[in-house]
């Protein structure tokens, strides 16, 4: 049976025939060390949120004639990225969810890199720790499970493209920080899903 996923961009909330799921972001955010409410972290979640805007519409060639000034570099540094790589891009800012676990989000691109099926997340954080990276290798076998769940297509790579605002950037693979830093990235997403589901009275029941 087809199944119809519904986002609801004002509470960033996700449904799946109506029945309200949470989100990767909502999931991997039980790990945040940081008060979303602090006007600094606010403000970089709109730079964020720019920033993924324009870098769709260069994928898209439609590339802006005009941005702020402070959000050039980063452009700078996805374009570097795109010439240093070479991505095909086969998805991108798609709508993915899990009627099996009852989650969903947003990819932010997959596509071939050195001919390899590569999920890539794009971020803005001006830095990346230790915690950033165990949050991104969660939400990268997230994202990997929904696309395998609905396209039957195996993911080998999942890597965090952090943009700078200097026009450099730094690609982190998700699977190498799982191993560095001795954890199970399946295994802990799996654990904060349930978190989330229990905490947020979500009620999906696996189809």
């Amino acid at each position: 049976m087809a199944q119809l996923l519904f986002y609801d961009e004002a509470t960033h909330t996700y449904a799946i025939d109506g029945i309200k799921v949470p989100s990767v972001t909502e999931i991997v955010g039980l790990l945040n060390s940081v008060d979303m409410n602090n006007p600094m972290i606010r403000q970089a979640a709109v730079r964020g949120s720019l920033v993924h805007e324009y870098c769709e519409a260069i994928d898209y060639g439609a590339a802006p004639d005009e941005v702020e000034p402070e959000l050039v570099g980063y452009l700078r540094a996805y374009n570097a990225f795109l010439r240093d790589y070479r991505p095909s891009w086969l998805y991108v800012e798609t709508p993915l969810y899990s009627t099996t676990r009852g989650y969903a989000g947003r990819l932010d691109r997959l596509g071939c890199i050195d001919g390899k099926i590569t999920i890539v997340d794009i971020k803005t954080n001006a830095s990346f720790d230790r915690m950033a990276k165990i949050k991104l290798a969660c939400q990268m076998f997230g994202y990997a499970e929904m696309f395998e769940e609905r396209y039957a297509i195996k993911v080998s790579e999942r890597m965090g493209v952090q943009l700078k605002k200097d026009g450099t950037y730094t690609v982190h693979e998700a699977q190498k920080s799982a191993q560095k830093y001795g954890f199970d990235a399946e295994r802990l997403f799996w654990q904060l899903l349930e978190i989330t589901k229990i905490i947020g009275g979500y009620k999906w029941q696996k189809k």
